[in-house]
């Protein structure tokens, strides 16, 4: 028997051909009974969706596209983009979609980001929220392109859709673990060139302030590693909560040992893979990144679908991870 046509699933079905796509597609807004019927036929009669067929008719490619900045080299080499990326994954392939990654930078004349959003080559994209300049915006919008953005709208434009870690929430928790904990001098070292660039630091640093200021404690930024280094612990210092990873591993530098090592409890906003081999204890937050991955992903596949009432933004909050090893007593 001839393979049969997603016209002809419909007939047998007893459903239209737009019905029989949004089954092949995952579409949750599709009954329980009507999916199992469509699922039923197709199954008797063998039925492989084709994904080039499957474009020319319903007008799609089933394709979506993920786009990374090229000039960002620290992005290639970090676990975290890796998990973001899994996530999603996960969703783009339960959808029986395929997945096009591409790279670009803040001026995409001629790219191939650019001819994939003019020629429609995908039908949705993802990609983060530094990539996403003035004339970005509007080569999307021109083409009719969704979009959504793995970090927040810098560019304050009216309709465009992000998924961000609450990044003013994790600073917040993370000072009120360490309070929580007795500490009342707690210091937050970010140097003046990430404050200045990145707005996830900006946030951080507004979450920590607030949790300074709400038990009445004063809050001490040390911008440069030599002002960290001249602290003297207990008197001035307590804990240290360092803004990234990176600012931690550089603290604890074995070769330029500092003696707050062991006089203060440390606390980073990061998960680190190698946390079990580090010699100093320290504190952080837990991020569910693939969560992120996933929550952009089906933020995505709504626009694409023209659902209605699709939120502006969806928030990822964080909480307090497993301290690694036994972590200091309270001062």
């Amino acid at each position: 028997m001839p393979k049969l046509t997603i016209q002809q699933i419909a007939e047998l079905a007893g459903v239209n051909k737009a019905t029989v796509s949004r089954v092949l597609n995952g579409n949750a807004k599709i009954s329980e009974k009507t999916r199992r019927k469509v699922e039923a036929i197709m199954k008797e009669y063998n039925y492989v969706p084709n994904s080039m067929a499957r474009g020319l008719a319903f007008n799609r490619t089933f394709m979506v596209g993920f786009c990374l900045d090229y000039t960002d080299r620290q992005s290639y080499a970090n676990p975290f983009f890796y998990k973001v990326l899994q996530g999603i994954e996960d969703v783009v392939y339960s959808r029986d979609y395929q997945f096009l990654m591409m790279s670009a930078h803040h001026e995409v004349r001629g790219s191939a980001f650019e001819r994939v959003v003019a020629e429609h080559r995908v039908d949705g994209l993802i990609l983060p929220g530094t990539l996403l300049t003035d004339r970005n915006y509007q080569l999307l919008t021109e083409h009719d392109m969704p979009f959504v953005l793995t970090g927040g709208n810098r560019l304050g434009k009216e309709n465009v859709h992000w998924v961000d870690i609450d990044n003013v929430q994790a600073g917040r928790i993370l000072t009120e673990h360490l309070i929580g904990m007795g500490h009342r001098q707690i210091v937050l070292f970010a140097t003046e060139e990430t404050i200045n660039r990145d707005k996830f630091i900006l946030d951080r640093l507004q979450g920590y302030r607030e949790a300074m200021l709400a038990h009445g404690l004063s809050p001490q930024i040390i911008r440069r590693a030599d002002e960290l280094a001249s602290l003297d612990a207990p008197e001035e210092v307590h804990a240290i909560m360092m803004t990234t990873q990176d600012r931690l591993l550089e603290f604890l530098d074995w070769e330029q040992h500092n003696p707050l090592h062991d006089a203060v409890n440390l606390a980073t906003f990061d998960q680190i893979p190698m946390a079990r081999y580090l010699k100093f204890p320290f504190h952080s937050v837990e991020v569910d990144l693939e969560m992120m991955g996933k929550e952009a992903a089906n933020m995505l596949f709504r626009l694409m679908e023209k659902e209605d009432s699709v939120p502006n933004f969806v928030s990822i909050k964080t909480k307090i991870g497993t301290a690694q090893q036994e972590p200091q007593n309270p001062v």
